[in-house]
């Protein structure tokens, strides 16, 4: 948009792209019948400045509106449509605060549920390393209760044989009496 490298000051405003299918569109022209607006031009400490812009906002259609009117009642309008844009600003100056508003509570939002997320991932951490502690303990535990349980088939069979053993040594010794013969000592 700077018009050429000899002026590095200079700005036109009034370069546009072309657009031939866009005719319509209103473009402001930053332009005086003295001279261009430059960067180094100041709204708030020339008033030749404060002229060309405030005269190259109006809208084309609002320029013809105020063409027919007394000077008091262009000033009137214009004070109006410059109210009218102050509260618009200042309407969005509130929007824009009640956004950044929005924006801090929901970065503090963030902010928490990202610790509480923190919070349970080292509490997920603490309980995958209780399970895996309990788990080698069921696994101790099972392996022990394998163990004894082997130790006690062992020693079971261990009793049987030797009882095994002792019936048929008993057997051997003296035959057991028969049914008859305890039906007889009962009577």
């Amino acid at each position: 948009m700077a018009s050429s490298s000899s002026h590095p000051n200079h700005l036109d405003l009034n370069v546009a792209p072309n657009t031939t299918r866009d005719t319509k569109v209103w473009r402001p022209s930053f332009v005086s019948q003295n001279r261009h607006l430059t960067v180094n031009d100041s709204v708030m400490m020339n008033d030749a400045t404060v002229v060309i812009v405030a005269r190259n906002f109006l809208i084309p259609m609002d320029e013809m509106l105020l063409s027919v009117k007394s000077d008091e009642e262009a000033i009137d309008d214009l004070m109006a449509s410059s109210i009218q844009s102050a509260a618009s600003v200042s309407n969005m100056a509130d929007c824009l605060r009640a956004r950044a508003n929005e924006v801090q509570e929901l970065t503090t939002e963030n902010s928490s549920l990202q610790r509480m997320l923190h919070e349970s991932q080292q509490e997920v951490e603490k309980l995958k390393e209780e399970n895996n502690a309990l788990l080698k303990l069921v696994s101790s535990y099972s392996i022990d209760t394998l163990r004894r349980l082997d130790i006690l088939q062992v020693s079971n069979e261990k009793i049987l044989g030797d009882h095994e053993w002792l019936m048929a040594k008993l057997k051997r010794r003296r035959p057991l009496p028969s049914k008859a013969s305890k039906h007889n000592i009962i009577l």
